[in-house]
């Protein structure tokens, strides 16, 4: 089901008047039901693989943390002391790593199997595995013990406004959203439905107007090059952010409206001073995920101390030192680059984006001693040009998913040798599939985006928005509903109902 069809407004109307009709204690059996409803909607058969998903992690969960309480009890009757107790241990979690390493292969196959073939397809599967693997995996750690009832995991499996484009969450988090009472509030709802209006307009009015024009320049890149490349560039990343975050505020104003809270995934990328922080406030929850699950037991595992040693003994103590994080970074971006797309470009993409930020760490000294010295630096326009550096960055690396790293420097040589400039002036902006219209309305969207990034730099623009005097509020939600409805493309010659993060 879309979030931009007639069929998912209805679908929303039924589930608020049931949601709210029932008590606290059955609020979360609705939510699964019409997460289930939400899902089967595009094939009775897409049940079957978040079933088995949310089957094995449930399982596979109950199994670790029954042996955990087992051997708690077995080491107290016996008297074990320290070191018995340590030996155990390891026995212990020796067959909770081959039950934790079942369900990882087992599940992350099946992912494999739906992203890398063409064997099925099922909506928002690389959240639900990352939400269910990632619980499997802190039962194992012991963060917490695991749900007895299925249904209820179900339901932090497959709650359907994650299932679309994440966020990716905790199963302690959400644990206590999901499940307690959630009383109707007026205010609560508006404020929801205020921010799935704004994500609407950054889907409807900026992501899909501009989308044609970035495919064409993007989808032929051998007929466009130099100040066409460009531009290429720079609508594909206003097309990414406007439709990846306008997918979010959807998201997560839905959520909001039901009382539920779910983690941010953006905070102002393009305000960023580098490509890690970029890459830190892009896609949080995600990242959050490598981070966490990835990165960190990477870079602490035996493979990885060994590593550090052997790059030590060659050169150095503090190349040895830094190895690790070398390695893991390495592994976190590939699989980034892999989860992205299955080909070479995107693990191009992948292990450039890398190279970038190990670079920028190297050269952080170099940096913090440029900023000593020169106190410009320091100033607001030189921020600003930092982050306009960052955003460059962002998008030469974004067009390594469709050119290779030749390609690209051909380019770009070519708009240093004023290439496709005669073109540009003459109208062929105009070839793309826009008019001047929208580019007038796209512009004017870009302004209002803009204004509401960089109010936010000062604080929460929602609550400084709340302070104003309500007719003014109503007026200014009223024209942004009258823009999405006339000037939203909802349709272009391609599916433009569909969010770009919906096939990951």
């Amino acid at each position: 089901m879309l979030l931009v069809s007639y069929s998912f407004a209805a679908f929303c109307l039924v589930l608020f008047a049931v949601y709210y009709l029932f008590s606290g204690r059955l609020q979360w059996v609705v939510l699964l039901v019409f997460s289930g409803l939400f899902y089967a909607h595009g094939g009775v058969r897409g049940l079957l693989y978040p079933l088995v998903t949310t089957g094995s992690a449930w399982f596979l969960a109950g199994r670790i943390g029954r042996q955990t309480k087992e051997s708690g009890r077995y080491m107290k009757e016996q008297g074990f002391d320290r070191m018995q107790k340590k030996a155990y241990t390891k026995q212990v979690k020796k067959k909770q790593r081959c039950l934790l390493t079942a369900g990882l292969v087992l599940n992350f196959g099946i992912l494999a199997a739906a992203k890398y073939t063409s064997l099925f397809m099922t909506l928002g599967i690389s959240y639900y595995t990352f939400q269910a693997m990632g619980y499997l995996i802190d039962v194992y750690r012991r963060k917490y013990e695991p749900e007895r009832n299925p249904a209820r995991l179900a339901l932090f499996v497959g709650f359907f406004p994650q299932l679309t484009a994440g966020p990716i969450s905790r199963f302690d988090r959400m644990r206590e959203e999901l499940f307690r009472e959630h009383r109707f509030s007026f205010s609560g709802f508006r404020l929801g439905a205020e921010r799935v209006l704004w994500g609407y307009f950054k889907k409807l009015v900026i992501a899909n107007r501009i989308g044609p024009a970035a495919a064409a320049i993007t989808g032929s890149p051998e007929l466009y090059s130099g100040f066409f490349a460009f531009f290429g560039m720079l609508f594909h990343v206003i097309e990414l952010y406007a439709d990846f975050s306008g997918c979010m505020d959807i998201v997560l104003g839905l959520s909001q409206m039901l009382g539920i809270s779910l983690p941010e995934n953006f905070e102002r990328p393009f305000f960023s001073k580098s490509l890690s922080e970029f890459w830190r406030r892009w896609h949080m929850s995600l990242m959050q995920w490598f981070r966490e699950y990835i990165f960190f037991p990477v870079s602490t595992s035996h493979f990885s101390q060994s590593f550090a040693k052997a790059v030590g003994r060659i050169g150095g103590r503090q190349a040895g030192s830094k190895a690790p994080v070398w390695l893991a970074g390495l592994v976190v971006w590939l699989v980034t680059g892999i989860w992205h797309g299955a080909s070479w470009r995107f693990v191009t993409w992948g292990l450039a984006n890398c190279s970038v930020i190990l670079l920028s760490q190297e050269l952080s000294g170099v940096y913090r001693g440029f900023h000593e010295r020169f106190a410009f630096s320091n100033r607001p326009w030189y921020q600003y040009f930092a982050s306009l550096r960052t955003c460059l960055v962002f998008g030469l690396l974004q067009m390594l998913i469709y050119v290779s790293i030749p390609e690209l420097f051909g380019m770009f040589l070519g708009m240093a040798a004023g290439e496709g400039l005669s073109e540009l002036c003459a109208g062929g902006l105009l070839t793309l599939g826009l008019d001047l219209a929208d580019y007038g309305i796209l512009f004017l969207g870009l302004v209002l985006l803009f204004a509401v990034e960089l109010m936010g730099r000062g604080g929460s623009v929602r609550e400084r928005f709340e302070e104003k005097p309500g007719w003014l509020r109503y007026l200014l939600l009223f024209a942004l509903f009258l823009l999405v409805i006339m000037a939203g493309v909802y349709g272009h010659g391609y599916d433009a109902s569909r969010f770009i993060y919906n096939r990951f």
